[in-house]
């Protein structure tokens, strides 16, 4: 079980279950742990000394916890004055300090009947295992696969399956198997015409047990099986997410201990399983939500390209007020184009870590130039390469068209690159009206319109500011002349430069 994952599972476990670090040292509990030994619900009430009259600090305790070194999970019974504990140990993986996760039970005042301690230390160690297993799973199936494994390897049975329900409980379906018997489980269950024992498990939560020769056709010279059990899959609250089913070929017994023990884990691993399968529906449909929106953006740039060419054309063929028209339409079809391109970088920005490559920076800004045609814009040139991407132009057309925007069509803008030893550092000045002092701090913020009089919908500063850390940099406003907003703003960043 990994460090980083064992928290959440802890607390949903009914045996009482403590994690220790370096020395022996309390770390963390769950909460029928506390119920049991601490004062009160508090995780902080519970002190070392204190629990079990000292056991924790014994010669006995030191030794189990040894034992868990030396082989990686250890059971054992520990006397300490008048008091009888009964351990199960396990080591964590993961992290840079070792953890013990124990599960530590009081029998002082139980009966000493050795089937009742048997009974204890056999659930203990099956869904101690068990949770080991899931818990360290990085999906819905390998948590299944990993259950049903266990289950069957620990009880030294010969198959098993899971099967979960649908959401309208009309049928269930096998989600994982594992043994001998792969032709024996059927691939789903109609829960409308199934066997009144599975009927049982499903709808009412009650366990089956069958312990004679079941009826089910073999290969020739192979074994029938003898032996079934099937029990539900549950959440705290009692609702029956699937089934567990396991099989072997010999008859027999189930015993109330393997009975007691497989109902743990049926109620024990259903937390984790329904956590897994959210899990598995949030990424199922947060893939499918993806695949529509790739859709929406590659269809709809399409019909805006085709509707700006044919407008293009139209302008050439009107004048006057239609020719007005035709340029409102226009503005608003490219402005369409802007808020789906907004979209495109917003997810690739937030969809992990990004691939930095060489990229001359001379033709990202001599691109993102032309793109701004009529408008006076000096620049000398560069032959700086830096790491970033094909969004890094993004920068530069949304810082100059920022310029532009609120210094209008006769602005004068210049593009400044300088260079900073690792790094290249490059500023975007206007001579416009400027950024006020109280807004220096804002205009990177999101839907933030400093003059909601001016088109546009607060992101293009956004973005920029966003692009610029994705490559490991940071944008920041100043005065074009310092001290003097009112004078025109400059806009500066770095980059990472590629030193041949």
């Amino acid at each position: 079980m990994k460090i980083n994952d064992v928290g959440e599972a802890l607390e949903s476990v009914c045996l009482p279950l403590m994690v220790l670090g370096r020395e022996g040292r309390l770390v963390q509990t769950n909460a029928s742990f506390r119920a049991a030994f601490c004062r009160g619900s508090d995780p902080g009430a519970c002190r070392l000394g204190e629990i079990g009259g000292g056991i924790l600090s014994d010669q006995a305790i030191a030794e189990f916890i040894d034992d868990i070194r030396a082989r990686g999970s250890a059971l054992s019974r520990i006397t300490t004055g008048n008091q009888t504990f009964e351990a199960w140990g396990s080591l964590l993986s993961g992290g840079d300090e070792e953890r013990l996760l124990i599960a530590l039970s009081n029998v002082s005042e139980r009966p000493s009947e050795e089937d009742r301690a048997e009974r204890l230390n056999r659930q203990l160690g099956i869904v101690l295992d068990i949770l080991r297993s899931t818990t360290s799973s990085s999906s819905l199936h390998d948590t299944l696969t990993a259950v049903v494994q266990k289950t069957v390897e620990l009880l030294d049975f010969d198959a098993g399956a899971i099967y979960l329900s649908d959401k309208k409980r009309v049928s269930a379906n096998l989600r994982a198997r594992y043994g001998l018997y792969t032709l024996y489980f059927p691939e789903s269950v109609d829960l409308a015409i199934a066997a009144p024992e599975m009927l049982a498990v499903f709808h009412q939560g009650r366990p089956d047990y069958s312990e004679a020769y079941l009826e089910v056709a073999h290969e020739e010279g192979e074994l029938g099986v003898y032996s079934r059990a099937i029990v539900p899959v549950s959440v705290p609250d009692g609702t029956v997410l699937g089934a567990l089913a396991i099989a072997s070929s010999d008859f027999h017994c189930f015993t109330p201990i393997e009975q007691e023990s497989l109902e743990t884990i049926g109620r024990e691993v259903g937390g984790v399983i329904h956590k897994a399968a959210l899990a598995e529906e949030l990424a199922a449909a947060k893939a499918e939500a993806e695949f529509y929106l790739d859709v929406m953006i590659h269809d709809i740039n399409n019909a805006n390209n085709v509707a700006m060419g044919y407008l293009d054309l139209l302008r050439e063929e009107i004048s006057g007020e239609q020719r007005t028209f035709a340029d409102r339409c226009l503005q608003g079809i490219r402005q369409s184009s802007g808020i789906i391109e907004e979209v495109r970088i917003l997810r690739t920005c937030r969809g992990g870590g990004p691939t930095l490559i060489p990229v001359s920076l001379d033709r990202v800004i001599a691109t993102a130039i032309a793109q701004m045609p009529g408008v006076a814009i000096a620049y000398d040139g560069t032959d700086a390469t830096v790491l970033a991407d094909d969004l890094l132009g993004q920068v530069f057309v949304n810082l100059i068209g920022n310029s532009v925007k609120f210094g209008g069509p006769d602005v004068s803008i210049t593009v400044s690159v300088r260079d900073e030893d690792e790094a290249v550092g490059i500023c975007i000045a206007d001579n416009g009206p400027g950024v006020p002092d109280h807004q220096k701090e804002k205009v990177f913020e999101r839907f933030f319109r400093s003059d909601p009089s001016k088109p546009g919908r607060g992101m293009g500063l956004f973005i920029a500011a966003m692009l610029a850390k994705r490559y490991g940099g940071a944008i920041r406003v100043g005065d074009r002349v310092p001290g003097r907003s009112e004078e025109g703003a400059a806009f500066c960043f770095t980059l990472k430069k590629v030193v041949p």
